[in-house]
């Protein structure tokens, strides 16, 4: 059975926090203005915003005990904030019937990214990131390269990568792939 949007964000609000919620319509917002400005299908955008944080909430045990039987066993070594990505792209599979490559893979990337990310993986890695509700500085520099998809993806990882550098810990190797990729990519650029 395929979800309609509207059964989807009843069904996503009921599975998060009022907070949490008000963030996931903000990726919502920001993923459509985003992918109006890179020529990226608004739909699919919307979608997969809607969905990114669907089990960000859930219980560490049963996370854990998810991503052992989907065979993502990998994020286990890695800090539990981007265990809900693998996850939530297997709901958005299994429960919500969608079935668009492009949208599953922006919702599993779009905490690590990964090296060549398609426009809509980038996207979605943006809007998470720089969405109206988010006010630290890291962010709001970022919303400068709006209009520079590739740039901006450069700076979140920039700064990702130097965050967890600084704390001394293990950084997703799909985030140090993208973070090379992109900043090869950046200075090639100049």
């Amino acid at each position: 059975m395929s979800w309609k949007f509207d059964e989807i964000t009843d069904e996503v609000k009921k599975n998060m926090s009022e907070k949490r919620f008000r963030h996931v319509l903000g990726v919502v917002q920001t993923a459509a203005t985003l992918a109006s400005r890179h020529g990226v299908d608004v739909t699919a955008a919307k979608l997969a915003a809607l969905v990114h944080d669907v089990v960000k909430e859930q219980d560490f045990e049963e996370a854990k005990s998810l991503l052992i039987e989907k065979g993502e066993t990998d994020y286990l070594a890695y800090s539990p904030k981007v265990w809900h990505a693998p996850l939530g792209a297997s709901v958005a599979q299994e429960k919500f019937g969608i079935e668009n490559v492009d949208v599953l893979n922006a919702i599993k990337y779009h905490t690590t990214g990964r090296a060549k990310m398609s426009q809509l993986e980038k996207v979605i890695f943006v809007a998470d990131y720089t969405e109206p509700n988010r006010q630290f500085e890291g962010c709001m520099a970022v919303r400068a390269y709006w209009d520079q998809l590739d740039q901006a993806v450069y700076e979140i990882l920039k700064q990702k990568v130097g965050k967890v550098s600084g704390l001394g810990l293990g950084m997703h190797p799909d985030t140090l792939a993208a973070y090379g990729y992109y900043k090869e990519k950046m200075d090639m650029s100049v």
